[in-house]
């Protein structure tokens, strides 16, 4: 039951994580497409659209994970209580280090995976959606 949670919500973060970077560049399709009639380079805009984003998933990560493992050792013993066991629920601190590391490279997959994306945006958007 522990791996199917674990395997659920790492599937979850990532789903949710490439919904947020993907909606952000629809949004952003217009501006990119300036940008790119200005003359940008692709490295230029993918630090404007992109990786402006890596420091607050990484701070996010960086606060979220210890409270995130606070609330689960306080409500876990509750989710047991039919089960007479003992559980060490203490996490090294490799742990933290490997899951902020999973998380720093999920971001960088999908945002490779966008990139792409970016670069298949056209000049020819800003044209054709004036107001």
């Amino acid at each position: 039951m522990i791996v199917i949670l674990i395997v659920v919500s790492i599937l979850i973060f990532i789903a949710v994580m490439y919904l947020m970077l993907n909606v952000m560049i629809d949004r952003a399709a217009f501006g990119i497409s300036l940008v790119k009639i200005f003359g940008y380079r692709m490295r230029e805009i993918r630090k404007v659209y992109l990786d402006g984003n890596f420091y607050a998933v990484t701070l996010g990560a960086c606060i979220g994970i210890p409270i995130v493992k606070k609330i689960a050792d306080s409500i876990y013993p509750y989710f047991i209580a039919n089960t007479a066991m003992g559980m060490d629920l203490g996490f090294e601190w490799i742990l933290y280090v490997g899951i902020l590391g999973g998380v720093v490279l999920v971001y960088f997959v999908i945002s490779g995976i966008l990139t792409g994306k970016i670069k298949r945006i056209v000049p020819a958007e800003v044209l054709k959606n004036r107001e």
